[in-house]
């Protein structure tokens, strides 16, 4: 995982729910209307949310994503500090989660490059250069020896 992916999802995320915000706050507003001054300082206004209407559950559904997005940047953040043992880094993330994902995406530690994969240097024989080819075997009788009898156990060779 790299560092833009976790900046872009982080990001989204602040996005989606800033969104959500923008268009959940009227329909709450809008529900609340109704209430007199009285009933919000006494604590007794009720609001009613089953007329939510488009904006409002609209809303609620951005912020819901942006909530999954921040989510998954977060846990893509802590797994890749722990990978590179990073754990100054680890613990920030882990303890200030949204504010610290994005902090990490903007200012973390950098992509290391990739190894290359191994690769042995050969030799003409196809064996890698500093290793001898490996041993032949003996060759094999092509004969049996001259007391040997089919029906008997063959000797010991050697």
């Amino acid at each position: 995982m790299r560092k833009n992916t976790i900046l872009w999802l982080i990001l989204g995320s602040i996005l989606l729910a800033i969104l959500g915000a923008a268009l959940y706050a009227p329909t709450i507003a809008a529900a609340t209307s109704h209430c007199t001054q009285e009933q919000i300082s006494s604590g007794t206004c009720k609001v009613n949310t089953t007329h939510l209407g488009a904006g409002g559950v609209f809303g609620l559904l951005l912020w819901i994503a942006a909530s999954l997005l921040g989510l998954i940047a977060w846990i893509m953040a802590l797994v890749r500090s722990a990978t590179m043992h990073s754990w100054v880094w680890f613990v920030l993330v882990l303890l200030f989660s949204g504010l610290g994902t994005l902090v990490y995406a903007l200012f973390g530690p950098k992509d290391r490059p990739k190894a290359p994969a191994y690769q042995p240097p050969t030799s003409p024989t196809g064996y890698p250069q500093n290793y001898p080819p490996p041993p032949t075997p003996p060759p094999y009788p092509q004969t049996y020896p001259q007391d040997y009898s089919p029906t008997e156990r063959p000797p010991a060779m050697g």
